[in-house]
């Protein structure tokens, strides 16, 4: 079904919350495809204003939210019990800000940034490997800054945020249950600027670990090496660093656990 994110009540058409009640009944009772789409177009004005306040903390365009969230719109329109008492607000909320909120995370980064940070971190990637290939020392950070152009500080933002992008895209490597990520446990339960925080959070508990778990959690999950690589760097067998990455990251998430209010924003 398409929407117009520009949707607007006709003219002279007030809000009736009573007659608004009386088609989620009567579709409740007939399933009408018809009634389902017009019960839609009534509360799409839910869907514009969690699009816009979640577009202050992203980089989708509010028209593109809108569109995502009208999905979850509608199944809370063909979910909803208007006999429970609750209001429809209440009960479509979870469901609009869900449907958004697993679509950043699958599809779309939920961190604001530039695209020359992340190019100049690119180039920055390349020109350590062609060195590393050559075995070649790494560069530090003011020789990288002088190779490119650039200064050291522009540098550091550079991988700073290659970091914060790697943690929101982090996958099953440490050995966590199929379908799930240590970024959907830490990051989905908190609302849209708790992301931004996570890392800060994240580099604090790291810092109290142990050098050869801080290194194990940085090269595995944050990096992407191997662990099979990591294993013989340390000399451990593959299931040794596999069991002490489960364990590092139930321990992380018990650490960073969400509070009860923001679980309450869970559809």
């Amino acid at each position: 079904m398409a929407l117009s994110t520009r949707t607007a009540r006709p003219a002279g058409r007030s809000f009736d919350r009573s007659r608004c009640l009386a088609l989620h009944v009567e579709y409740q009772r007939s399933r009408c495809l018809r009634l389902r789409n017009r019960l839609v177009e009534l509360h799409l004005n839910l869907v514009r204003q969690q699009a816009h306040r979640l577009a202050q903390n992203c980089n989708l365009s509010v028209d593109d939210l809108v569109q995502i969230g009208s999905l979850g719109l509608i199944k809370a329109v063909e979910g909803f019990d208007p006999q429970q008492g609750h209001a429809f607000s209440t009960y479509a909320v979870p469901f609009i800000q869900g449907q958004m909120k697993h679509y950043l995370r699958d599809r779309h980064s939920p961190i604001r940034c530039s695209w020359r940070l992340r190019e100049l971190y690119g180039k920055c990637e390349q020109l350590q490997q062609t060195r590393q290939h050559g075995g070649l020392a790494p560069l530090s950070r003011e020789a990288l800054g002088l190779r490119l152009g650039c200064s050291a500080d522009r540098i550091q933002q550079a991988q700073e945020l290659h970091r914060a992008l790697q943690l929101s895209s982090l996958d099953g490597s440490a050995g966590l249950e199929e379908g799930e990520s240590l970024q959907q446990q830490l990051v989905d339960r908190r609302p849209g600027p708790e992301q931004r925080l996570l890392w800060q959070e994240l580099e604090e508990r790291l810092q109290q670990l142990a050098p050869v778990d801080q290194r194990l959690l940085r090269d595995c999950l944050l990096e992407g090496r191997p662990q099979r690589q990591l294993a013989q760097e340390l000399q451990w067998s593959p299931c040794q660093v596999s069991r002490r990455l489960r364990q590092l990251c139930a321990q992380l998430r018990q650490q960073l656990s969400p509070t009860e209010p923001w679980l309450a924003l869970q559809p």
